[in-house]
């Protein structure tokens, strides 16, 4: 079987993975990068994992599945000091340790794409844009129209909106995108000359337009140099992502200095990251979609809850079940 995987996060990764030891597996992705959420990026020296910050692994099947990564150092575990915040005051702390552990790629969250994609075939760089019926299977066309491939089975393997655009009209796809409602967040990236003295390596913050608070450059096997992720809440960026981007980074600008203390003047670097597909809320039901008939697939966290290890659980339930059945 020939079957296309859209979309290289960790989804898409995963389900290319489980397939391609019976089958002849293509993943497209519209980026240069794989592993989606699971980014890092590197500029003026510093280093920031600017989408999801740490994952959990609670189910046997992921750890199973992480366990040729540990081997590799691809991951490792964030001893962070944790602490919840109202506003600026902390309200309680506690440290992240070998009783519940949250993990990190390793030397930036990026390190698990590039493992999961070793032996795969990728097109980066490659916007898949229509998707047409052919015989029994699926004629995959860019935005230029120029022909990328035929396929005995899609696999889509993107945000809830991004796979209603190309689901056919006449697969209910469509409808289980639509009830599928995924939240947007403004990422803030912040490099320093001098470290900033705080109590904490990592924190939720309540009751401001900003959610999540991370000393980037505590994590393992990160540079020295010292580093901010701050996220804003869902809500905020959900009222305000197509406003203009410096006002918004502007306005959180204030918040963060508000809340951490200092100036924003005392971080010589300052980038801000929209993602418009950022978050999912817990929802009930399969964790993936199938239609034997179209030959057709689609899986990612956005089916379960906007974690990592429901990206995997999508992915790994989708291909278990279409190994038993191709």
């Amino acid at each position: 079987m020939r079957i296309a995987v859209i979309g290289a996060g960790l989804s898409g990764l995963v389900a290319a993975r489980s397939l391609q030891q019976d089958h002849d597996v293509t993943v497209f992705e519209k980026s240069r990068g794989v592993g989606g959420r699971m980014a890092t990026r590197y500029q003026d020296g510093f280093e920031f994992d600017h989408g999801a910050q740490f994952f959990t692994a609670r189910s046997a099947e992921f750890q199973d599945f992480l366990q040729p990564l540990l081997q590799r150092g691809v991951f490792a575990s964030w001893r962070a000091r944790f602490a919840e915040l109202d506003r600026g005051a902390i309200t309680a702390t506690r440290a992240w340790g070998a009783d519940y552990p949250h993990f990190v790629g390793v030397p930036g969250m990026n390190a698990v794409g590039k493992f999961l994609d070793e032996g795969l075939s990728v097109c980066r760089n490659t916007r898949v844009a229509q998707l047409e019926s052919y015989k029994k299977g699926w004629q995959l066309r860019d935005d230029g129209g120029s022909d990328l491939g035929r396929f005995d089975w899609v696999i889509l393997a993107l945000p809830a909106a991004q796979t209603r655009a190309l689901a056919p009209a006449d697969s209910n796809l469509r409808d289980v995108c639509d009830s599928a409602a995924m939240k947007s967040c403004f990422a803030v990236m912040l490099g320093f000359e001098e470290p900033l003295q705080l109590p904490w390596d990592a924190a939720l913050v309540r009751d401001a337009d900003i959610s999540w608070v991370s000393v980037n450059s505590s994590k393992p096997g990160r540079p020295d140099a010292f580093t901010l992720v701050v996220h804003s809440t869902n809500a905020y960026a959900d009222a305000h992502i197509d406003n203009d981007i410096e006002a918004v980074k502007s306005h959180l600008l204030a918040e963060i200095f508000e809340i951490v203390g200092g100036k924003s003047g005392s971080a010589v670097f300052q980038q801000l990251q929209r993602w418009r597909y950022a978050n999912a809320d817990r929802r009930d039901g399969p964790g993936f979609f199938i239609d034997e008939d179209l030959r057709l697939a689609a899986c990612g966290d956005w089916f379960i809850r906007g974690r990592v290890e429901a990206a995997f659980s999508s992915a790994f339930s989708l291909t278990q079940l279409l190994r038993a059945r191709l």
